[in-house]
């Protein structure tokens, strides 16, 4: 659900750039979202879900949400990158879903504002952010992430109830536990 929102965000975003003649703001926010979102944070957290999953209905899952996105992102960036979008396009997707055609008679990607959840987006920055801080804070104690520790305290108490973001952030900072320090 974060990828996909945060996806038509970046429709969004960058279309109202491309409509002010900032096409230099587009590229930007396109390539922030591949980097940023897409690769070092939905890929890395699936790749689990891509080597071993737990049923096949999981790497389905996993599969078609990111050939979705590389299919909307070829198409937003074949104005940028006509040769590699169209590779993408036609020789990654099409193996995987069938596509026919050139990205470059595609239509330009329409915003779904029902996938849209600012709130989730606001939640998973924040525990990027947690996750961020204390991976600091392990690197300067000298504590490799290999190292499994006992507790992490956090102060954003009002993450507490959001189990599945928390064990993200057990997962990415290798703690068995998270406790709340309410200063």
């Amino acid at each position: 659900k974060w990828v996909i929102s945060k996806l038509n965000n970046l429709i969004k975003e960058v279309a109202e750039e491309l409509d002010n003649y900032n096409v230099t703001g587009a590229a930007r926010a396109i390539e922030k979202f591949v980097i940023e979102d897409l690769s070092q944070w939905y890929i890395r957290r699936s790749r689990r879900r891509f080597q071993r999953p737990e049923r096949k209905r999981e790497l389905k899952e996993v599969s078609e949400t990111l050939g979705f996105a590389l299919s909307i992102l070829s198409k937003m960036t074949a104005p940028f990158i006509p040769f590699l979008s169209e590779n993408i396009y036609q020789n990654i997707l099409n193996s995987e879903f069938q596509i026919l055609g050139s990205v470059h008679l595609e239509h330009w990607p329409k915003v779904n504002k029902k996938s849209i959840d600012k709130k989730l987006e606001e939640k998973m920055e924040k525990i990027r952010e947690t996750v961020a801080r204390a991976l600091a804070e392990r690197a300067k104690a000298g504590i490799k992430v290999r190292q499994p520790l006992n507790e992490l305290r956090i102060t954003n108490y009002e993450l507490r109830r959001e189990k599945e973001l928390l064990e993200l952030i057990k997962d990415e900072v290798n703690v068995k536990e998270i406790s709340f320090d309410k200063t």
